[in-house]
């Protein structure tokens, strides 16, 4: 299953959510690879891994002709903290953006070397696609490539203004290149304990994706709320995961853990029918 964690917003928490996601998944016996979509760099960093590592990184990976993309998929792998697998972006993706850009079928580049390395991928339970805040190129590499989406939304009126905004780009991509993509979950991200914060909890618990998502035929789950709490921060200062940080306790991973169950659930259920089909 390839999941993309995105966002139209900056700052709510897209990246610590993929990170501490990773790890359940990875504490529940899964297998996961994790590819860095932004130029930021923000994941590899709060797993203790350079942008300028040595090893190749997605930019070069999507750049590169089609015949060395799983070369460079096998070499680009590095196993990290939190016991899951990951892809850097590298220095140069911005620029890599630019050359992108400027070929045919550019927003496929993601899903066309997956392809190319499909034998590899099917080792992987899950693939977590942390992508760059926006409309980006790369956010829209993610939408062809990936199978569900996740939307992290801080509790905040703007957070919750620009859900429609991500919406519409995810049914552009429907409609053009991947009909199968679906919403699957909202996360409530970086909740304090005010009256704000839950109201616009309580209007999020009232959300219909379909609304905007003329082709998905059931409505997003919206999960247990992530507390605005330090110990997450903490988590990319340390470079550790939920399950190897002395501080964290099972309160704080708790709402990840829901999230995964259902992931595991929805994962469950389509290989399930996958199998009956070919029977």
């Amino acid at each position: 299953m390839i999941i993309a964690i995105a966002a139209i917003k900056g700052g709510v928490g897209k990246t610590t959510l993929t990170f501490c996601l990773a790890a359940t998944l990875v504490h529940m016996g899964k297998t996961v690879l994790c590819i860095d979509l932004d130029h930021q760099g923000d994941l590899s960093a709060a797993v203790g891994v350079e942008k300028n590592s040595s090893e190749p990184d997605i930019g070069q990976i999507l750049f590169a002709p089609k015949r060395e993309q799983a070369k460079l998929f096998s070499q680009a792998i590095i196993e990290v903290s939190g016991g899951f697998h990951l892809i850097t972006p590298g220095v140069n993706l911005g620029a890599y953006q630019t050359e992108i850009e400027k070929g045919l079928s550019s927003e496929s580049r993601l899903k066309d070397a997956i392809d190319q390395f499909e034998a590899a991928f099917e080792n992987y339970d899950y693939i977590l696609l942390d992508t760059p805040k926006g409309e980006s190129l790369f956010t829209k590499n993610a939408l062809v490539a990936c199978n569900k989406v996740i939307i992290p939304v801080q509790t905040e009126y703007f957070s919750l203004k620009n859900i429609p905004e991500l919406l519409h780009l995810v049914s552009e991509i429907a409609d053009r290149s991947n009909p199968d993509l679906e919403v699957s979950t909202i996360v409530p991200n970086r909740m304090k304990s005010t009256s704000l914060h839950k109201s616009i909890y309580e209007q999020l618990m009232e959300w219909d994706v379909r609304t905007y998502l003329g082709h998905q035929t059931h409505a997003a789950w919206v999960s247990p709320p992530i507390k605005d709490l330090t110990i997450y921060a903490e988590l990319s200062a340390q470079a550790q995961s939920l399950y190897s940080y002395s501080g964290s306790k099972a309160e704080h991973r708790a709402p990840f853990l829901e999230i995964a169950k259902q992931l595991e659930l929805s994962r469950t259920s389509e290989l399930t029918r996958e199998v009956q089909v070919v029977g």
